[in-house]
């Protein structure tokens, strides 16, 4: 009698061979890890040694469910036969779940990934978790082999204390029966082929105890359970198909296919049975999570958008359900499927939901940045996903697969084709108890063509074409409030451009003179001008006073020059007088440097122009008398003045000139809009007055009244509001400028200023903020891993220090080791804001020990940029008192900038000096210093002159000290000096 033979290549056919991609084989394992009554399945590859673990926290097997399930082909578990295993267990402290798996060989999938593999799993039986763990070995390159039965290849299999995970030992024993396997079978392998496999065995070196360190939850501690493999290396093609994108618009494949895996992203839904995540250590920093709730679209961004649509297909293909245009409270909303025939369709009902943003950002409610943001992820992963009892069924969803034609539509009618998948983020809910017909075929390939999916598709196609014509089109049956808010959004877009582009240019005129004038200041020209001015004088008196003239013509001489010298003066400080322009709101930095202006205008004005002019006032004057010169006082007094009336009343003559040719503009286009609008609505009115009478020979058979006064109404009101709204809005500004005319009134130039300037500063804030807020969030999170891992490497140290005693030579290892853990140890106290808890009593803190801690810390930098960082006695003997998180990080960050403008700004030594001054600490370098234009935007948040630098040390900085009663300033340039930031005690 004959029977069948199964080839271990068998194995490769089903499995390897059958899956498309790596992102299918995982989706594969994701399913089977659903089917187990995982809450969780997540992924970490690390690219730089190819380690691929996958673990999950569902129930796991016990070693007999591994043996009889796992190591079995085409389980006939999943089918309910009578004569086969008994159904996989369940978890009873969940809802029962549909298996996604049927035909037992998803498991295969491994092979995909990489040829070799540990398996681990801890089985849940009756709500407990068991006592071992189960370890299998397996390298796929044995079922690859021709003329190999199946059942000649052993599978090492070991179990273990729950306790205890195998550790790099215990698997390589494992390993080694594998290859006594391969030994045996050799001898019908072909060499070349047998030593590969010789070769990845030898470098499978995999520790899970060790793994089990960083890798974090799901794990086996405690009561955990569930199902962990360790491939190893995996194919780096993974590297590709994550990578690799056709353009930065479009999602990659690995995307593609394992985006969205569960809904994360519609509110008020179905909390998913089971969350995946796919992290990818690129590096030693934080992975990037490619797939999970922050890869996906979050309920916050479905929230966020313009519209929203949420409802259910009844049995019948009728969709009712709710419909919120521009975020308003949802109206009902009712559409019937018209291939009906009033029988229930093969489909089965199903719920719906999408969330649609305007495209373009004058169109849009959505703040600028986030529109941007949300933009992105559309266009690499926007679409309608279906899922089916949780869980994606591919390959629906993302722009690539337009199973319903929605670009298709668009693109050949771009005026009525409304939706695009680049738009949209929505969900198909549908069950294997409501959908049965809706069947996926074997290849993860979509659902199979028959009745029920193609009136699926037929029902979906008709919403979106008809509710688009409904609400999103001119004249659609209740597109009114689509339409009328968008025209508003635009009309409000065109009024922010003009206003931003007027502003525009008159903030960077503002900026360029600004900028001019610091650098006139900085250049350090005017001192040096204004004293040459009152020496000329001074010159040209003396050489007047040795002419031949007369007295009296010396006498006019002189009153000569002192004009000409003051007018020099006064052309000076003209030169340098820049006014604000009014009714702009001004930008943080911008408003500082304006502020700077004025502090350093008025210091030239009062510390040299005004003591030039009393200087060349006081020559005259002492010339005059000592020369007895015939120069009346009343005469220099009556041409300084005059001069100064005569240009007061020019300025007023010049702007009421201006005003009444404004008023003049104003008035002329007021009487001639309302003169056009009442012609408008009259000549409106007269029309209809004419058809009034053309129907009045009409008889009442042929007379429909109704019809005729709504059309006539209707004529009239339009004209009306059209034209009554501009007057309105005329009034309206009119009425404004009166009452700012008022003594209580408001200027609304100035009004206009300050909200503006609101705006611009709550602009500036937006994104801070939430780079701040990650920036803390990500710090708390490395201060509670950096906390435990420090304790840990502590514990380790203090027991390996008797060892190092009693061994000279690992006694020199471990004071090199403890020396540099010290050393890294000590950057644990900046994160103290974060957990007081590690220093909960303030400290005395001493100059000396801030210096050692920065001269350690930057003392590679240091050399490599040829700066030398030095200590007064004064610093290194100051106390403060504090946490040293409060105060390290200020001189970290100052001395960090200071070290890169002394390297920068210098061929020779750059010196940083701490200082005691005046009971104040300082930090002083011989770098070029801060610009007077600086001064104050310096302490801004964002506001830096580093190439690369983010802007917030130094804010931070000075918000800290200050909130321990210090404050953090600049001291004015010195000629020739570096900056000097100095720490002072704030005056009670």
């Amino acid at each position: 009698m004959a029977k069948f033979h199964i080839r271990a290549r068998t194995i490769d056919l089903l499995g390897r061979q059958q899956i498309a991609n790596i992102s299918t084989a995982i989706s594969e394992l994701f399913k089977n890890a659903h089917d187990a009554y995982a809450k969780t399945a997540e992924v970490d590859y690390f690219r730089d040694d190819g380690l691929f673990v996958l673990r999950d926290d569902g129930l796991g097997m016990t070693r007999k469910d591994f043996e009889e399930r796992w190591l079995t082909l085409g389980t006939d578990s999943k089918v309910g036969s009578f004569s086969g295993l008994k159904r996989p267990p369940v978890d009873g402290e969940q809802d029962r779940r549909p298996l996604l798996g049927e035909k037992g060989i998803g498991r295969l999938a491994i092979a995909v990934i990489g040829r070799q593999v540990l398996v681990l799993t801890r089985a849940k039986v009756d709500g407990k978790a068991e006592e071992s763990i189960t370890a299998a070995y397996i390298h796929w390159g044995l079922f690859e082999l021709p003329g190999i039965d199946l059942d000649e290849i052993v599978i090492p299999l070991e179990t273990f204390k729950a306790d205890t995970l195998p550790n790099l030992q215990d698997v390589q024993q494992m390993v080694a029966k594998a290859r006594e396997n391969l030994e045996i079978l050799s001898s019908r392998i072909d060499e070349k082929v047998a030593n590969g496999i010789r070769q990845d065995m030898s470098s499978f070196k995999v520790d899970p105890r060790d793994a089990a360190t960083y890798l974090g939850q799901p794990g086996f501690e405690a009561d955990g359970t569930g199902t962990h493999f360790y491939i190893f290396p995996a194919d780096e093609i993974i590297q590709e198909d994550i990578d690799d994108r056709d353009e930065s618009t479009k999602a990659t494949r690995f995307e593609k296919n394992l985006i969205g895996f569960t809904n994360t992203m519609t509110p008020d839904f179905r909390k998913p049975k089971i969350v995946t995540r796919f992290r990818d250590h690129t590096d030693e920093g934080e992975p990037q999570e490619r797939v999970g709730e922050k890869a996906f679209f979050s309920p916050q961004e479905f929230n966020q958008v313009d519209h929203h649509i949420r409802g259910r297909f009844d049995e019948y293909g009728q969709f009712r359900g709710k419909v919120g245009v521009y975020q308003t409270l949802p109206t009902e909303y009712i559409l019937n499927w018209q291939n009906t025939d009033n029988k229930q369709t093969s489909c089965g009902p199903f719920d719906f939901s999408i969330a649609v943003i305007q495209p373009m950002l004058a169109d849009s409610l959505v703040e600028p940045t986030e529109h941007a943001k949300i933009k992105r992820k559309l266009d690499r992963h926007g679409g309608v996903y279906i899922y089916k009892d949780g869980v994606r069924v591919q390959p629906y969803g993302g722009p690539d697969f337009d199973f319903l034609d929605v670009e298709r539509r668009r693109t050949l009618k771009a005026g009525t084709g409304y939706y695009s998948f680049r738009n949209i983020m929505g969900a198909v809910e549908l069950t294997s108890h409501d959908n049965p017909n809706l069947v996926e075929k074997a290849g993860r390939e979509g659902f199979r063509d028959d009745k029920a999916y193609r009136q699926f598709r037929s029902i979906l196609i008709n919403f979106f074409i008809q509710s688009a014509a409904d609400f999103f089109r001119d004249k659609g049956k209740y597109s009114e409030e689509w339409f009328d808010k968008r025209l508003e959004l635009q009309r409000l877009d065109e009024v922010r451009k003009r206003r931003e582009k007027q502003s525009k240019g008159k903030k960077d005129k503002f900026g360029e003179q600004l900028e001019v004038f610091f650098k006139v200041v900085d250049a350090g020209t005017l001192p040096k001008i204004i004293s040459d001015t009152v020496s000329k004088f001074e010159e040209n008196v003396r050489s007047e006073l040795e002419s031949k003239k007369t007295p009296q013509l010396k006498a006019l001489a002189i009153g000569r020059l002192e004009g000409e010298a003051k007018l020099r003066l006064d052309q000076l400080r003209k030169e340098h007088a820049i006014s604000k322009p009014r009714g702009v709101g001004l930008n943080t930095e911008l408003r500082n440097n304006w502020e700077a202006y004025q502090t350093e205008i008025g210091r030239i004005t009062n510390d040299l122009v005004l003591p030039a002019e009393k200087a060349i006032e006081s020559i005259v004057t002492i010339t005059v008398t000592n020369n007895k010169l015939n120069l009346e006082p009343a005469l220099r007094l009556n041409a300084a003045v005059q001069k100064h009336t005569n240009e007061t009343l020019s300025t007023m003559k010049a702007l009421r000139t201006q005003t009444e040719e404004a008023l003049t503009d104003l008035t002329r286009t007021v009487r001639d809009t309302t003169k056009n609008s009442f012609r408008t609505v009259s000549k409106v009115v007269d029309e209809v007055l004419a058809e009034l009478e053309a129907v009045k020979g009409n008889k009442q058979a042929e007379f429909d009244f109704s019809k005729q006064r709504e059309a006539f109404e209707v004529l009239v009101s339009g004209a009306f509001e059209a034209e009554s709204e501009k007057l309105r809005k005329i009034y309206s500004q009119l009425e404004a400028i009166l009452a700012s005319t008022q003594s209580s009134g408001s200027d609304l130039v100035e009004v206009t200023e300050a909200l503006e300037e609101e705006v611009v500063a709550l602009r500036e804030r937006q994104e801070v903020d939430f780079e701040l807020a990650q920036i803390g969030m990500a710090l708390n999170t490395i201060n509670h891993e950096f906390g435990k891992t420090a304790g840990s490497l502590r514990d380790g140290l203090r027991r390996m220090k008797s060892w190092a005693h009693a061994n000279p030579e690992m006694k020199r290892l471990y004071d090199d080791m403890r020396v540099n853990f010290d050393h890294l140890d000590s950057y644990l106290a900046l994160f103290n804001p974060l957990d007081r808890k590690l220093q909960s009593v303030a400290v005395d803190i001493k100059g000396s020990d801030i210096f050692r801690f920065v001269s350690d810390l930057f003392e590679k930098r240091l050399k490599r940029h040829n700066v030398r960082l030095v200590a007064d006695e004064g610093f290194k003997t100051h106390t403060l008192h504090g946490f040293h998180a409060d105060f390290y990080p200020v001189f970290v960050n100052l001395i960090d900038n200071a070290i890169y403008w002394a390297s920068s700004a210098r061929k020779d030594l750059g010196i940083i000096e701490l200082i005691e001054n005046n009971g104040n600490l300082c930090v002083r370098d011989n770098g070029r210093g801060v610009s007077s234009i600086d001064v104050r935007n310096i302490f801004e948040l964002n506001f830096t002159r580093k190439p690369g630098g983010r802007g917030m040390g130094l804010h931070i900085s000075r918000q800290a000290l200050g909130r321990l009663g210090y404050e953090l300033n600049i001291d004015p340039q010195m000629p020739n000096g570096g900056a000097c930031f100095r720490i002072s005690k704030i005056a009670q």
